[in-house]
C-alpha cells in the first residue's frame, strides 16, 4: 500500500486521482487545517458525461477530520477522475490517499 499526501487550499477544484491513474483508492482522509474557520467541501467524480457528487457542501469544523474507505470511496478508475473543491479562497485541508 502506498500513501499520497496533498495540501489543498483555495476555492479552485483540484484533481486528486486521474482516470488514467494505474492505482486505486482504498481510503481517503480529509482534515480541516484552517486555524479558525470551518470549510465546506465538495468531493466528486467526473467523466465525459458529467459530475457525480460523493458529497456536496459538507461542512467540516476547524480541526475536524473525515475518513472514507472501502465502498464509500470505491469507483471505476478507468472512467472517472476524483476531484475536491473547497468553499473559500482561504480554506485549507490535508488529503491522505491510501492505494
Amino acid at each position: 500500500m502506498s500513501l499520497t499526501v496533498k495540501k489543498i487550499s483555495g476555492s479552485t477544484a483540484v484533481l486528486l486521482v486521474d482516470s488514467t491513474s494505474t492505482t486505486g483508492v482504498n481510503s481517503l482522509h480529509l482534515s480541516n487545517i484552517h486555524s479558525t474557520d470551518a470549510v465546506s467541501i465538495d468531493l466528486y467524480l467526473s467523466d465525459t458525461d458529467g459530475t457525480y457528487y460523493i458529497f456536496k457542501n459538507v461542512s467540516m469544523p476547524r480541526g475536524s477530520s473525515l475518513f472514507l474507505e472501502g465502498k464509500e470511496i470505491s469507483f471505476g478508475r478507468d472512467f472517472y477522475s476524483l476531484y475536491i473543491k473547497l468553499s473559500a479562497s482561504d480554506s485549507a485541508v490535508d488529503v491522505l490517499i491510501r492505494n
